[in-house]
């Protein structure tokens, strides 16, 4: 796979502290965690600017990179033992050589999914819907040509339904760019759109020959728990932006989070449908609460924050991919969503210039919900 431009490693040990604590183990077995991190946004983060942000403001710079979407910088700074990361965020916000500021947020990846590898995970039976709209939709069309960013954990390129199946893969969670770990979400997640049909193995992907770009912003500390940062998801988000990604799968949830939200409208307003899974935990307004976000969910009223549209999918049992060559039943709003995103490129495969609000009332139609919230 050929890579479109250079993506920077990077290393969050003081998250990975968090992480342990979140899945249960001894607190002892975290290593030494750094200190919270802040991402303040700058016309151009110049190596004089940078410094002198981090000397006024007693801050350590981390890291720094280029937001093309939004034609700014961004620069991931450390805060001071013992000091306030809102305060700083909110005093870095009025400094007059600073854009925007904010405290890095963390955002997991939504769907219920096994909580240990059953043995044999292979079905005959692939269960997506019964509604008829959908067969005939896959029998016409296959969504050559649209190309979908799957913006998630990693996925099993080495997969027999998958492999091949991937325009393009970039690791933005750490390590090497072009190295894309095989972990359960992501794998799942691209299955139900690209599966290869007609291999004589395994499922059909609703969008067999869509143009998949695979961008890993999340990764998985542990089996099928996916965790997400701002810094992972700006990237991918403003990856997306750049290749014109015409579908954009955000099967994932977290809180409000205002620069990922304003990539998220940037993505819109140059002409993406972005699909995003409605959090199932209190909180997870982002991304349903952006408007122009197609809210995927299984219950109705949503649990969280829909600013337009809304789409309630079937989401329960679906058979998908997962790693190591095999399938499993995986269920929520997750996979609901990449569902919804798989529908969606074949009817942009059927009608190329159908517009975002014509697509909604399409995608409305199959499912059989209403449009509005």
């Amino acid at each position: 796979m050929k890579q479109r431009r250079g993506v920077a490693a990077v290393a969050l040990p003081w998250l990975l502290a968090a992480l342990l604590g979140f899945l249960g183990r001894p607190a002892a077995a975290a290593p030494a965690a750094r200190d919270a991190a802040l991402l303040v946004t700058v016309a151009q983060a110049t190596p004089a600017l940078v410094a002198a942000l981090a000397r006024d403001h007693d801050l350590r710079m981390l890291d720094r990179h280029a937001l093309a979407a939004l034609e700014l910088d961004v620069v991931e700074f450390a805060v001071a033992p013992g000091a306030d990361p809102q305060a700083m965020a909110a005093a870095l916000a009025v400094d007059p050589r600073v854009e925007a500021a904010q405290v890095m947020r963390h955002h997991r990846v939504a769907g219920r999914v096994p909580r240990m590898p059953v043995k044999d995970p292979y079905y005959d039976l692939q269960m997506r819907t019964e509604r008829r709209a959908v067969e005939t939709l896959v029998r016409h069309a296959s969504g050559r040509g649209v190309r979908v960013a799957v913006i998630d954990t990693g996925i099993d390129m080495a997969h027999p339904d998958l492999a091949g199946q991937i325009t393009e893969a970039i690791n933005f969670a750490g390590g090497d760019p072009a190295t894309i770990p095989a972990e359960f979400h992501g794998t799942a997640v691209a299955g139900l759109i690209v599966a290869r049909p007609g291999n004589g193995i395994g499922i059909h992907g609703l969008a067999a020959d869509a143009e998949l770009f695979a961008l890993r912003a999340c990764w998985e500390p542990h089996y099928a728990i996916g965790l997400c940062s701002t810094d992972t998801l700006a990237r991918a988000l403003d990856y997306a932006i750049d290749v014109r990604a015409r579908i954009i799968n955000l099967s994932l949830a977290g809180p409000e989070d205002p620069l990922l939200e304003r990539l998220v409208s940037r993505a819109i307003e140059l002409g993406a449908v972005v699909i995003g899974a409605v959090g199932e935990e209190p909180g997870q307004a982002f991304p349903t609460s952006i408007p122009g976000v197609i809210a995927v969910e299984q219950s109705d009223p949503p649990a969280n924050p829909v600013a337009g549209a809304r789409l309630a999918v079937p989401g329960l049992q679906l058979l998908t991919t997962v790693p190591d060559g095999r399938y499993d039943f995986v269920s929520g709003p997750s996979f609901a969503a990449a569902h919804a995103s798989g529908v969606a490129a074949v009817m942009l495969d059927l009608q190329p210039h159908l517009g975002a609000a014509e697509l909604v009332d399409w995608l409305q139609r199959v499912h059989g919900n209403p449009v509005d919230p």
